[in-house]
């Protein structure tokens, strides 16, 4: 993704992944199915990592993690539609060709390749190629980001930066936390049985999912107005959001089973993760600097993530049903470690930072504030340019004015 245009790379993948999803209504066996799903999950995974590495490159840091956290606040609104969609197709005859979970994933392949379609032709792959802006206008934005000291994008793929986002600890620790986090995931596949459980029909059960879509954006809209407030509280945020979730844990395992009210609005409870897993993975984009080390760090983070998703659905087995409570405990489990790997993060990035300034205070000297760059003239002489330094294409580490956001 480094060596090709960002959005139009996003653009296309979005297209495909359409197509696979539509392609899924033809599928009459195992395998076709799984192959599918393999080039899902092969066209899916650009997609958050390119728009979280889009997103640093137009907004400060306060407003990357706002809208990393919005974009992600979309699986929440996307759950509402397609209870709408679910709703309706339910209505069609349940013996008819195309079957109902046919005319499901066709409507939502549809969908999507209109998305795909105005992806590829409004999305910037940076400030200098925005159509809506100006040339002073982009002046003015690469000015004012500045303050993240996070780089620029480079086409150039650097073995260095690649070495020190692999043996960076920060990365292993997002690594570890993405891993969990989405062992949360099956919830997102099973929760039409557990609804069902409850004592609910399937016409009802389509409708009563949607509430966890409801849930996921309150939660992510109060963090986001918070983080304005308190520019360092993502971690903090992201602490708060697993807390109602590990509460749901306990009452959706002791409840009474007739108190079905009760078991309905704590399930719903468990989306509110959505803020925890929003603050982290917006955290991300922001706490490496280095194009490449970027784009490795987002790879790795969301490695984590395809792990915790293949193995998210193995615990919510039949035996366990209706109270689930080997599930639940699991569920609890990851809560209670997110939240604590967390607080790693935090306490690191902070120490870290502590460091720095002590690095400083005891040298008595300012950052510099200028780099040089070679630059290859059409002649082929190689000349020194001298650059803000917040412009060059080094990583954290380099830059020892960079400063961790929490």
């Amino acid at each position: 993704m480094q060596r090709f245009p960002i959005a139009e790379y996003i653009a296309v993948n979005i297209g495909l992944w359409s197509v696979f999803l539509g392609l899924q209504a033809a599928c009459h066996n195992y395998g076709g199915l799984f192959a599918l799903r393999v080039l899902l999950g092969a066209s899916e995974g650009c997609i958050t990592s390119g728009i979280m590495t889009i997103m640093t490159m137009f907004y400060t840091r306060v407003e990357s993690t706002q809208r990393i956290s919005w974009t992600f606040m979309c699986n929440g609104i996307a759950s509402i539609l397609a209870g709408f969609v679910s709703f309706g197709v339910a209505h069609t005859n349940l013996k008819a060709h195309p079957r109902q979970w046919q005319w499901y994933m066709m409507i939502i392949s549809i969908l999507s390749v209109l998305v795909s379609i105005l992806y590829f032709w409004k999305m910037p792959d940076n400030p200098a190629t925005a159509h809506f802006l100006d040339g002073q206008e982009k002046i003015d934005v690469v000015k004012r980001i500045r303050i993240n000291q996070n780089g620029i994008e480079a086409k150039v793929w650097k073995r260095y930066q690649f070495i020190e986002a692999i043996t960076d600890i920060k990365t292993w620790f997002f690594f570890l936390f993405a891993a969990v986090v989405n062992l949360q995931g099956g919830l997102g596949v099973v929760f039409g049985l557990i609804i069902k459980d409850f004592g609910f029909n399937t016409l009802e059960t389509t409708l009563l999912g949607m509430p966890v879509g409801v849930a996921m954006v309150i939660s992510i809209t109060i963090g986001t107005i918070l983080l304005k407030y308190f520019p360092n509280s993502r971690c903090i945020l992201g602490i708060i959001g697993f807390i109602p979730c590990s509460a749901c844990c306990f009452v959706l395992m002791y409840l009474p089973w007739e108190n079905k009210s009760g078991l309905l609005v704590a399930f719903y409870l468990a989306a509110t993760n959505g803020l925890g897993f929003s603050m982290i993975l917006s955290l991300v984009a922001v706490v490496f600097s280095g194009h490449t080390k970027k784009m490795t760090c987002n790879a790795i983070f969301l490695v984590g993530y395809s792990l915790g998703q293949m193995l998210c659905t193995q615990f919510w087995k039949a035996k366990y049903r209706p109270r689930n409570m080997v599930p639940w405990t699991i569920q609890l489990c990851t809560y209670v470690f997110d939240m604590l790997m967390i607080g790693i993060i935090r306490w690191y990035l902070v120490r870290e930072n502590r460091r720095r300034d002590a690095e400083k205070l005891a040298s008595g000297e300012e950052y510099e504030e200028f780099g040089y760059i070679e630059h290859t003239q059409e002649d082929g002489s190689v000349v020194k340019l001298k650059v803000p330094i917040q412009f060059m294409d080094i990583t954290d580490k380099e830059n020892r004015a960079f400063r961790y956001p929490l």
